[in-house]
């Protein structure tokens, strides 16, 4: 069985709410973001992964946070994407 990649997929408008919560340790412009996860998603396929995009829904990952008091921040994008039923975005 092939592992996965979870590619947390954040929508542009949310983008600078994510930043704004999580710090600087997202990427300056939501077009860095995007570049950075599409090179990590090619390095996971490269490596035989099978890659699975989630979206990432701003209100909802704050109320993730507050509900299990955890701090924003990426670890907490990659958790709560990778928790997220399959097909649910």
């Amino acid at each position: 069985m092939a592992h996965v990649f979870v590619l947390p997929v954040v929508r542009r408008e949310d983008y600078d709410s994510f930043r704004r919560d999580v710090g600087l340790n997202l990427t300056t412009t939501f077009d860095q973001w995007t570049e950075l996860l599409e090179s990590e998603a090619a390095e996971a396929r490269r490596q035989g992964r099978t890659v699975v995009e989630t979206e990432i829904n701003y209100t909802e990952f704050k109320e993730f946070c507050s509900k299990n008091g955890l701090k924003p921040d990426p670890q907490t994008i990659l958790e709560f994407a990778t928790h997220r039923p399959l097909g649910e975005a």
